[in-house]
């Protein structure tokens, strides 16, 4: 039978890990200093709202109806137009260019059909290398022409019947519809993925720094030490987790208050469920590095098999692409990454204000993937001291 766990073994490996960790300036800097500036770049960068769309204009027709009708592009926030006397060859050039990203087209005759109640065409060239941007401002565009369309329509049949006696209100059957948006009110982009970038960035650190610790020492050569050295595996694992957990669960406060006090993303659920939550996925993400670091003889290949797994792991979260629109087959492959549970405390706390009713799930798969992984940890670095 095993010896259990020595508390004092621990605190020794504690004091050993945090004085090598500080015992470098520049070590310092890197634990601590990069995760609050890429925090800084995430919350200026990242950023998905349609806004500011550059505008090319080509009016064939050149009537008042086709400038109210533009008028109603620059006046929705939308669209800045970029140049109204466009030719038609400039058009494709300067779309490829990258320089505007749509192109409105007003064929001749446009407000001579729109008043004697014919079709009205209007082309439009999207510049469709982003997708999901694209298919946006066709929605934006769409929206407006029938805006556009229903109100000259409204308008045309309230001076018909003016003009015979009638009296008609044209907003009398229309129906109303009063929006109202839960979670994230202003649509904003921002407060979806910046609570996003604490996880990639909680995970990067841990996952990183734990799968540098073990092999580092074998480089080093200090490994022998430990092999001779009344040591259990386990408590050398554990001693290894720890000091960059603590590390990692400041790295918590320090990103969340930036989050909420700087960047202004809603904080709507209670902290110490975010805590919990970010405990148990850094004692799985941890693991995860612990688990690179003994199957790796070397830096370069602990390095190289943390962003092997830390790049499908951010796809597979729910970060960036939402996990029912992946394949079958991706989905349930998506149950075994722990970055997309703690994505789904994440936003769950901040925009949501979910508490442990909601998310008690999430949290103890995370704790299950990490008992695995350390569990597996141990077993492979005990196989190599044999």
């Amino acid at each position: 039978m095993r010896a259990p766990v020595r508390k004092n073994i621990l605190l020794a490996f504690l004091k050993k890990e945090f004085r090598q960790l500080f015992r470098d300036r520049k070590m310092r800097f890197v634990i601590f200093a990069p995760p609050i500036i890429m925090m800084f770049i995430f919350g200026y960068s990242v950023n998905m709202d349609v806004n500011e769309v550059q505008l090319l204009l080509l009016d064939y027709d050149r009537t008042a109806e086709s400038r109210n009708y533009v008028e109603r592009f620059t006046a929705s926030g939308y669209f800045t137009l970029q140049d109204h006397s466009v030719l038609q060859r400039d058009i494709d050039r300067m779309l490829d260019a990258g320089k505007s990203e749509v192109a409105l087209i007003i064929e001749k005759n446009f407000g001579r059909n729109i008043k004697i109640g014919k079709r009205a065409s209007v082309q439009t060239i999207v510049d469709g290398t982003d997708s999901n941007r694209a298919g946006i401002i066709v929605s934006y565009i769409n929206q407006i022409s029938m805006d556009f369309s229903q109100e000259f329509f409204l308008k045309k049949i309230a001076n018909l019947a003016s003009v015979r006696g009638i009296m008609i209100r044209p907003n009398a059957r229309q129906i109303t519809i009063e929006e109202r948006t839960l979670f994230n009110q202003e649509l904003s982009s921002r407060n979806f993925f910046l609570p996003g970038v604490l996880v990639l960035l909680l995970g990067l650190v841990t996952v990183l720094l734990t799968a540098m610790s073990v092999v580092k020492e074998r480089e080093v050569g200090t490994i022998e030490q430990i092999i001779v050295a009344p040591v259990l595996p386990l408590e050398y694992i554990a001693g290894k987790m720890l000091p960059f957990a603590i590390v990692a669960f400041m790295d918590i406060c320090v990103i969340s208050a930036i989050i909420t006090l700087y960047f202004r993303v809603p904080f709507n659920g209670n902290f110490f469920v975010l805590l919990a939550g970010g405990i148990a996925f850094i004692f799985s993400s941890s693991s995860m590095g612990l688990f690179i670091s003994t199957v790796s003889r070397t830096q370069q290949q602990a390095m190289l098999s943390t962003f092997l797994f830390f790049m499908p792991a951010i796809l597979f979260s729910g970060f960036i692409f939402p996990i029912y629109s992946m394949p079958e087959a991706v989905q349930y492959i998506t149950y075994a990454n722990p970055f997309r549970y703690f994505i789904e405390i994440v936003r769950g706390v901040f925009l949501k204000g979910t508490g442990f009713a909601f998310l008690w799930k999430d949290i103890a798969l995370l704790l299950v993937i990490g008992i695995l992984l350390f569990y597996f940890s141990v077993r492979r670095f005990s196989k190599g001291l044999e």
